[in-house]
Parts: C-alpha cells; structure tokens; sequence
C-alpha cells in the first residue's frame, strides 16, 4: 500500500511540474480561402506584397500574399510545417507592401535581394506599407472571405 501511494506520489509530482516546458499556444485552426483585390486611386496595383498580421485575439502566425498584374491575391499561410492555402479565421491587421527599383519595376515579393542593394524603394504611402501606421483591417470568418482594399496615394 506504502509502494503504491509512494509511485502514485512521484507520478503526480511529475505530472504536476509540467513535462511540456512551459506555456502551449492553442492548436491553430485550419485555413480558409482569403483572396482579395488591391488598387490604388482606383487601378489594379501588381507586385504588391500583402500581409495579414493576427491581432491578439486569432490564432497562428497570419498569413500573405502577392497581387498579379489585375491586383488580386490569395493568401497562403503556414500551419505547423506545411504551407495552407487561405487563412485561419479571425482578426487581422493588414500591411500591403510594394518595393520599386529606381527603373520604376517592382522588385519581386520573394527576391532575395535586399531591398537597400538594390535601390527600391517603397511605393505604396505609409499609412498602408508600415505596419505601425496601418488602420487596414480584416476579419476573416470561419467560411473565408474576400478583402478588396482600395487605396489611395494622397
């Protein structure tokens, strides 16, 4: 009896010290299909990088993508070690991003090249491309969505 509430004890104490090392976050749901349009002062912008930042509130890590020649996008997401098509639901703060070289072309979203060795600048205004000045918003719900953002340049 003494053996049995001695191994109970040691198991418990165990259990009770936490094996897993700390806080878990929750479990990420999974993605749901976000696509979109961005235009800027009413035209379709292309190259632009668009990134969904999760507010306190959503789970997982967000979520980007990269606008065609017609401004449309469709988010991708990364869900543990795979890649996702869509988002997961919930709250989003948006920063949309467009480097352009001196020549006037848009460096691709996943160049390699740093932006600064290669001249480019930023061509969307501040208060879309800075992730602190942004009042760009989404709520993505548990059937996906799709987010039109039409900007201006002044």
């Amino acid at each position: 009896m003494i053996v049995r509430f001695f191994s109970l004890s040691v198991i418990l104490i165990g259990l009770a010290a936490g094996c897993g090392g700390g806080i878990e976050k929750a479990p990420v749901a999974g993605a749901v299909p976000v696509t979109g349009t961005v235009t800027l002062d009413g035209k379709p912008v292309g190259g632009c990088r668009i990134i969904y930042f999760p507010t306190l509130s959503s789970q997982g890590d967000g979520a980007s993508g990269t606008t065609d020649s017609a401004g449309k996008y469709e988010l991708t997401s990364l869900l543990g070690n795979e890649t996702a098509i869509g988002a997961p639901p919930g709250s989003y703060k948006v920063v949309i991003s467009r480097m352009l070289r001196p020549d006037g072309t848009a460096l691709p979203p996943d160049s390699q090249e740093p932006p600064m060795m290669s001249g480019a600048r930023e061509s969307i205004p501040i208060k879309y491309s800075d992730f602190n000045a942004t009042q760009l918003s989404a709520t993505v719900a548990s059937s996906g969505g799709t987010f039109d953002f039409e900007i201006k340049s002044k």
